[in-house]
């Protein structure tokens, strides 16, 4: 019987029961890199996964079009920690490399882990348990900003998403979202084979700030795949570097515009799904803008983040509508 294409779920009164899946036996993890400034990082990376509850039955390290880090990491890594090291076969950038790492993946399920993130020792172990319900496809984990020094005071916890971490707008419990985040992610390898991975015209490239190709598949996931559930479970934690670079305002600002264009595009290719959360999550600016503005007699410091965390708000809106109007110019109704 096909897995995924079963249903999912038989009710007893309003009760969901899930429909139990087979016990997940192989894992692939693929990591992608880009650059030789992370090959600390990476080597990090790689070391947190020897230490794993449970381990991996593949690591796969997608270089994306570096010659130079493909050969060192070929001669020092892949024998060091027992890794496949390849090159992206596909366009540059981290859709084109992490459909790479699919297309070589064994695994039953196929996790997705930054190549500057650390995974705590019970990641994987947690990430895959909610893999035992038959309807979820996909599950995010946790990601913790590793700051070089400490937060700045600027910087709201909303805004964490920009350095690619969780946002206060997820669930602090296990339960199905609308997409995960690629730091640490996992599909169910024959889910994201049958949706055709993910797509070539989003996502970063670099250090571009692009993103939306997370959020793009598990849409496509969940609206391809009959009953199909994108889970979060916020035990499986990883904690993401972030370097002083984006420790800027002006970082984030940048950032915030880039996605608001991805948005743009994606909500081109899925309709209104793709800024639904979003739209939720503003709510939660607004009321922590205030709260900020409120205590800002007090805390004369809050006063400044709450004009960051407004600002770049608006810089991610500015750049939806930016690429909103030039998506509709380049193609006018008929």
């Amino acid at each position: 019987m096909n897995a995924v294409a079963t249903p999912l779920l038989d009710r007893i009164a309003t009760r969901p029961v899930p429909v139990l899946a087979p016990p997940i036996t192989t894992v692939s993890v693929v990591i992608c890199t880009y650059t030789t400034e992370r090959l600390g990082d990476l080597v990090a990376c790689l070391d947190s996964l020897r230490v794993q509850r449970q381990p991996a039955d593949q690591v796969i390290v997608v270089v994306d079009h570096h010659d130079e880090l493909l050969a060192h990491l070929r001669h020092h890594t892949a024998s060091r920690f027992g890794v496949v090291v390849t090159p992206n076969h596909h366009q540059p950038g981290l859709s084109g490399a992490r459909n790479t790492g699919l297309e070589l993946a064994t695994g039953e399920v196929v996790v997705f882990l930054d190549d500057d993130a650390t995974a705590r020792p019970e990641w994987l172990d947690e990430l895959l348990r909610p893999f035992a319900a038959l309807r979820v496809v996909g599950a995010g984990g946790r990601i913790e900003p590793a700051w070089p020094v400490c937060r700045p005071w600027w910087f709201a916890e909303h805004l964490d998403w920009t350095v690619g971490c969780t946002n206060p707008g997820m669930p602090t419990y296990v339960a199905p979202v609308r997409n995960v985040f690629g730091a640490s992610a996992a599909f169910r390898r024959q889910a994201l084979q049958a949706v055709g991975g993910f797509a070539a015209d989003l996502g970063r490239s670099g250090a571009d700030g692009a993103g939306c190709e997370e959020t793009d598949v598990c849409i496509r996931l969940r609206s391809t795949l009959q009953g199909a559930e994108i889970v979060y479970t916020p035990s499986a934690v990883v904690d993401h570097r972030v370097t002083p670079s984006r420790c800027r305002v002006g970082y984030v600002w940048r950032r915030c515009r880039a996605e608001g264009r991805s948005k743009a595009r994606l909500a081109a290719r899925v309709g209104a799904e793709a800024t639904s959360d979003e739209r939720r999550y503003a709510r939660q600016i607004v009321r922590a803008v205030g709260a900020d503005l409120r205590s800002g007699l007090r805390r004369p410091a809050n006063l400044g983040r709450a004009a960051v965390l407004a600002t770049a708000s608006a810089w991610t809106l500015g750049g939806y509508v930016a690429e909103r109007a030039r998506l509709s110019a380049s193609f006018p109704w008929s």
